[in-house]
């Protein structure tokens, strides 16, 4: 099987999340062994973006122990963006199926990717992602700003085309590896995220169709520590600071403004009076839903004076980066 080439490449980066990796390898390998055995081969490419813990031990173990091809690669470090790159850079795959490590595939997933992949000819395939939270809590006590920003995504029960501006997320997505190269892959520019907003716009230019599978289902893995409000408060600056970045991609200087001008008027007239009317009534759901869109709409406020006078290593902005020494998110300045 390892030297036919693969029909589908499983492309992943790792740092530092020994436990969730091997829960998300766990998912994955049965599912491509099953494709291998149908015919269908397939491979799995892995970057480890500087772990420093057991990482790698456990890379090395199951490289020896798995009937799946697998590659692992170490990452360069210098953002999420290059270290998937690294990763579709070395895969040979005709489809490039994106994962991460802290995600467990539902049976099923990568076979109704690209099952919809085969029988429409869309080179882009995004898939569901469901919010699976620690015990003690449940969805209903979370709302739907903040199951947003902690990576939710459902469009609906059927198949269908992506309406203009919303996207697959990377960790739950097929792409034709031709159209991948020919677009240059991600932006590595996007320290903060919002790098897979920027490759799926460039592929809508092409006039290139997107499609959403919702039979192809992943469980992102919240731990109790993502609820904290300091990390969601991370996650939404980090989220509005991307979104300012992508902005200024499409239309530099005006789209930035155009859309500060907007989330400025939205946190007046909505999020400011929600907060405050929830905190009188305890409402805690709402009072966080108020607060991550706040948060959000700071990170682009405050993101904007670096990106549009090209000063990449702003504090704020490196605070942002998802990969730091030592795997674990920085507190923002």
């Amino acid at each position: 099987m390892d030297q036919l080439a693969p029909e589908i490449s499983v492309v992943m980066t790792t740092c530092s999340r020994a436990d969730l990796l091997a829960q998300a390898l766990a998912s994955l390998i049965p599912q491509l062994a099953a494709l291998n055995q149908r015919g269908i081969a397939s491979e799995l490419v892995l970057v480890d973006d500087g772990s420093t813990d057991s990482t790698p031990q456990l890379l090395a173990r199951l490289q020896q122990t798995s009937s799946v091809p697998i590659t692992i690669l170490s990452g360069p470090r210098t953002g999420v963006a290059a270290a998937r790159n690294l990763a579709a850079q070395h895969a040979r795959g005709i489809w490039l199926a994106s994962f991460d490590d802290d995600q467990i595939a539902l049976p099923g997933w990568l076979q109704a990717l690209h099952s919809l992949a085969r029988d429409t000819a869309a080179p882009c395939i995004g898939g569901a992602l469901l919010l699976h939270l620690p015990p003690g809590h449940t969805l209903d006590q979370l709302g739907p700003r903040t199951r947003s920003i902690l990576g939710e995504h459902l469009h609906g029960p059927d198949p269908h085309p992506y309406p203009p501006g919303i996207h697959p997320a990377t960790n739950n997505a097929l792409i034709r590896r031709d159209l991948f190269q020919k677009l240059g892959g991600y932006d590595t520019s996007f320290t903060e995220g919002a790098e897979d907003a920027d490759f799926f716009d460039r592929v809508e230019a092409l006039g290139e169709p997107i499609l959403f599978q919702p039979a192809a289902q992943a469980l992102h893995l919240i731990p109790a520590s993502r609820l904290d409000p300091r990390s969601l408060r991370w996650t939404s600056l980090r989220i509005g600071a991307g979104d300012a970045r992508l902005h200024h991609r499409k239309r530099p200087h005006v789209a930035p403004l155009s859309l500060a001008a907007k989330r400025i008027a939205v946190a007046l007239l909505r999020d400011l009076p929600q907060l405050f009317w929830s905190s009188l009534s305890t409402n805690k759901l709402r009072q966080l839903d108020a607060r991550c869109s706040l948060w959000y709409t700071q990170g682009l406020l405050r993101a904007l004076p670096a990106i549009l006078n090209s000063r990449p290593t702003s504090p704020f902005l490196q605070s942002l980066n998802f990969r730091t020494r030592n795997g674990e998110r920085p507190t923002p300045t």
